[in-house]
Order: structure tokens, then C-alpha cells, then sequence
């Protein structure tokens, strides 16, 4: 029996932020891309190696450069031989942009046996951010969307916090795969999305529920900083590690608010409805 179209290797690097740990995909059987090799944890090159047997892979798709993703592409390209594409734009990366041997735009596309494996823009969780969309034959009718950090497998919220988060390109990156409508959609961290529309929808509408709240603490407490408008917004079951980086996503909700002109930044970081004194 012949491989699968498309694989997938669990990094073990579970936590908060990662979920159950980072997936690998790799698509395709003997010219697959490889999809996020993930953290450069004891092991895990070798587990994705084995996974790839003699398969010789034409490309490693990073989605970004988040080490939960990327740190290992290095040793699986020194492994290989094959080339590390991303796109441009990260503020940081783990390794030397030398590393990078192609660059991607929106509409990249690279070949594998199992069919091409587009790259969609999607920035946001940070402005590098791709996801990469198969449509092969052997994948879900409407096609797949390996969506990087864009979408999580467990609940309606992904991390977009300053430096890096910008939340009016995380909701035009939901509106590029409304448009886009794959079937399904495959994050790196936690299962399959098996419904890829009711996704974009649920993720959308919880980021505006975030927004209304913030507002409305806004409202009630008048000027604030993004810690001070936490416990109003998440309320106590907010996971004590989780704090620092709700914080972020709230401070990426009161610059939204204020690129809208509907807030002000005043000196100290805080910020007040447009209009408040």
C-alpha cells in the first residue's frame, strides 16, 4: 500500500500557547513539500526524515517564523538538500535570512507529486504569515488549507499581539480564505477544522465580541492600559499563563480601535474612547 498524500509528524513541544505540539505536514510521496518542520527538538529531524523515507522534497514551506515552526528548517535543509521558502517580512527570525532560497508572494505556487501547494497571504499573527492551499486530487474536495497559526484546532481565537499582530490584516487574512473556501482547514496546532466556512465565521465573530467588550471597559473604566482591561474583558478563567499574552491581544484591539478613530493613544501607553476626555 502506498503513502498517504499528505502526513503529519507532532513536534513534542506541547503547552498553552502550542496546544498538543507543532505539526509537520508533509505532502506528497516521492516529490513532497514539507510543510513547518517545526521546533529543533532532539528527534524530531529524525521523525520527519524516517517519515519521508527516500522521497526527495522539492521545497520546505515555512508560515511563518516562529521557532514553534521554523527553527529545525535549517537541519532538515542541510539533510535533504531541499530549498527553504517564506515569505518576506518577519522582525525576527532563528536563523539567517541566507537560509531562505526562495521568497513567496500570494499566488506562489510549488509542485509536488500530490498536486501544487499554493501560498495565500495571510498576515496578522504576524505580517509573514502564508498558508498554503492543495488542491490535489487526493485532497478534500474544495481543497485544504494549511493554515499555520492563522486557526487553531480548539476553540475561535489565535494569538495577533503587537509587534508582530496587526488585527485589521488578521481580518482581511479571514477574508482571503472566505474567499479562497477551502473544505477543510489543517492548523499546526490542535486537529483538523473540518468545516473551513463555519471557522472563518466563528473566528470572526469572536474577534468582534472582543472588540464590543473592549469598547464597552472602555466605556466604564475611562483611560486604560491594555492590563488594566483584563480582568473586565476575560473575566477569572483567564489562564494564569495565558495573561501575558491576552494583554497583547488586547493592546492589538485598542490600536485597531485607534486606526479606526475610534480611540486615542495618551502618554503611558493607555488609551481612551475617541472623544473622552
Amino acid at each position: 500500500m502506498s503513502a498517504p498524500a499528505f502526513r503529519t509528524v507532532l513536534a513534542p513541544n506541547p503547552s498553552p500557547m502550542t496546544l498538543d505540539g507543532s505539526r509537520t505536514f508533509i505532502v506528497g510521496r516521492s516529490r513532497p513539500a514539507v510543510i513547518d518542520p517545526g521546533p529543533n527538538l532532539p528527534g524530531h529531524v529524525a521523525v520527519i526524515l524516517a517519515a519521508l523515507g527516500d522521497a526527495k522534497p522539492v521545497a520546505i514551506l515555512l508560515t511563518h517564523a516562529h521557532p514553534d515552526h521554523s527553527e529545525a528548517a535549517p537541519a532538515l535543509r542541510e539533510a535533504t538538500g531541499a530549498p527553504v521558502m517564506m515569505a518576506r517580512g518577519a522582525l525576527w527570525m532563528p536563523f539567517g535570512q541566507d537560509v531562505v532560497d526562495r521568497w513567496l508572494a500570494d499566488g506562489d505556487a510549488v509542485d509536488t507529486d500530490a498536486g501544487p501547494v499554493e501560498a495565500l497571504a495571510t498576515p496578522g499573527h504576524v505580517p509573514e504569515h502564508l498558508a498554503f492551499l492543495w488542491r490535489g486530487p487526493e485532497a478534500a474536495a474544495g481543497g485544504a488549507l494549511f493554515a499555520g497559526d492563522l486557526f487553531m484546532g480548539a476553540g475561535d481565537t489565535t494569538l495577533v499581539a503587537p509587534p508582530e499582530g496587526d488585527l485589521a490584516a488578521y481580518l482581511r487574512s479571514l477574508d482571503a480564505v472566505e474567499r479562497a473556501a477551502p473544505a477543510v482547514l489543517l492548523p499546526s496546532h490542535g486537529p483538523e477544522i473540518a468545516d473551513a466556512a463555519a471557522a472563518v465565521a466563528r473566528y470572526r465573530a469572536h474577534r468582534m465580541d472582543r472588540i464590543a467588550q473592549v469598547r464597552a471597559a472602555l466605556a466604564k473604566t475611562g483611560p486604560a492600559r491594555p492590563g488594566e482591561l483584563l480582568d473586565a474583558v476575560y473575566g477569572d478563567a483567564l489562564h494564569p499563563a495565558l495573561r501575558p499574552a491576552a494583554e497583547g491581544s488586547l493592546l492589538a484591539i485598542l490600536e485597531y480601535l485607534r486606526s479606526i478613530g475610534e480611540a486615542r493613544e495618551l502618554p503611558g501607553r493607555a488609551f481612551t474612547l475617541a472623544g473622552s476626555r
